[in-house]
């Protein structure tokens, strides 16, 4: 797919995404009636990252949009922590059926079902969620279509990074009394991260069920001026802000 070639080119230019230049990829759907596709990249034979990709115009099946993307040995829907979560659940001897459902960046699971039983398991850390409410699992219906309106085409290239070191969100906890940092423009974040300001980004998710938070480690800004903010969460992930911004909160 020519549209996968030409974003992993333009990111395997960055620090962290060389091994994509020499990646092969398969791809898989996610959940019904999102029209979106899970992108998974190998190197050597091991996982170096991942793509979230959905149709650009559903009734145009070769027009494409880059929703999420992210480096590291974990990617988003692997296979291997799906294993893992399966055997923590005694699931592995079982008849069960597995589902890739994708909300938002930040709102990625697995749906399994084994008899009567329904788990839904984080896509990208493994962790089996609390058990949800029926309102909570109709969320997964469908994707929230602001959270995911990210409008970055093939053509698009990044022009401006920058890589900050990780940390330990925990290591220091603003996120649990402080007070989150206002910024009026994305460009007075870009600024702040520019100048190597540390930031933690914390989300509630699941009516306030889940709570992450995620070292920010840096962005992309893409010719279409449109940011992806760097967070940690077992390797690497790009979010748009606007996802960020909408889902949670950055604490200085």
């Amino acid at each position: 797919m020519e549209a996968i070639k030409q974003w992993t080119q333009s990111i395997s230019a960055k620090p962290g995404y060389e091994a994509w230049k020499q990646a092969t990829w398969t791809s898989q759907p996610l959940g019904p009636g999102t029209h979106g596709w899970i992108v998974l990249l190998q190197s050597n034979g091991q996982p170096v990252g991942y793509m979230v990709i959905h149709a650009a115009d559903p009734n145009n099946p070769t027009k494409y949009r880059l929703t999420e993307y992210g480096s590291g040995n974990t990617p988003l829907f692997s296979m291997q922590t799906l294993y893992q979560s399966l055997v923590q659940l005694e699931l592995m001897n079982t008849s069960y059926h597995a589902e890739r459902l994708y909300t938002s960046p930040l709102q990625a699971v697995w749906k399994i079902t084994s008899g009567e039983d329904l788990y839904f398991i984080d896509a990208k850390t493994g962790e089996v969620l609390p058990q949800l409410t029926v309102s909570e699992k109709q969320e997964f219906d469908k994707p929230l279509e602001e959270q995911i309106a990210s409008l970055l085409k093939p053509e698009h290239t990044i022009t401006g990074s920058v890589q900050l070191p990780e940390f330990d969100p925990y290591e220091r906890l603003p996120w649990v009394k402080g007070t989150p940092a206002q910024y009026g423009s994305i460009s007075a974040l870009l600024s702040d991260l520019d100048q190597q300001k540390k930031l933690t980004y914390t989300a509630q998710l699941f009516d306030d069920k889940v709570t992450i938070p995620l070292a920010v480690t840096g962005y992309h800004q893409w010719s279409n001026n449109e940011v992806f903010l760097l967070l940690e969460q077992k390797g690497q992930r790009a979010i748009p802000y606007g996802t960020t911004f909408q889902l949670g909160k950055l604490y200085p």
